[in-house]
């Protein structure tokens, strides 16, 4: 029994929603970190898919457009989106701010990707139906919630 491959995502999994949180919190974002954390995720999907079962009819048209997204971010434009929109909240009174005087609107979205070559249509047509412009934290964390109770441990 090994399940390493799937202890990595889940360690992955967690950076990511660690880190969402923290730029959300700080209105802040480090692109190229959000970049990597992103694209170690969707490498280790891949590599956990290989260990999958088998999906449930009702997923693999996600699972399809994610593979989508893994092939097509080596050599497109930024797979993903986001935005921070800090918002000013002032505590009722104002003698004693709290601790977060501005939280941010912070969202990612699955970009608009081009067809990258027509041997791939079916994964292109799953990801615009089921990523595209959809939140990435939530997709991310549903596909890894197939991926985990799919998963075989016993290869």
């Amino acid at each position: 029994m090994n399940n390493d491959d799937l202890i990595i995502l889940e360690k992955k999994m967690n950076l990511f929603n660690e880190k969402y949180d923290i730029y959300k919190n700080n209105n802040k974002i480090y692109q190229l970190e959000l970049k990597e954390v992103i694209y170690d995720i969707l490498d280790y999907f891949e590599i956990c898919l290989k260990r999958v079962k088998k999906i449930p009819i009702e997923y693999e048209g996600i699972i399809s457009g994610i593979k989508y997204a893994n092939n097509v971010k080596k050599h497109s434009k930024s797979i993903f989106e986001h935005t921070l929109k800090t918002t000013a909240l002032f505590p009722s009174n104002n003698l004693y701010p709290s601790n977060n005087l501005f939280p941010s609107d912070f969202k990612i979205w699955w970009n608009e990707l081009p067809l990258d070559n027509n041997d791939f249509m079916n994964q292109y047509k799953n990801y615009k139906k089921h990523l595209e412009g959809q939140d990435v934290k939530k997709t991310l964390n549903d596909i890894y919630t197939i991926i985990k109770s799919n998963y075989n441990y016993y290869f």
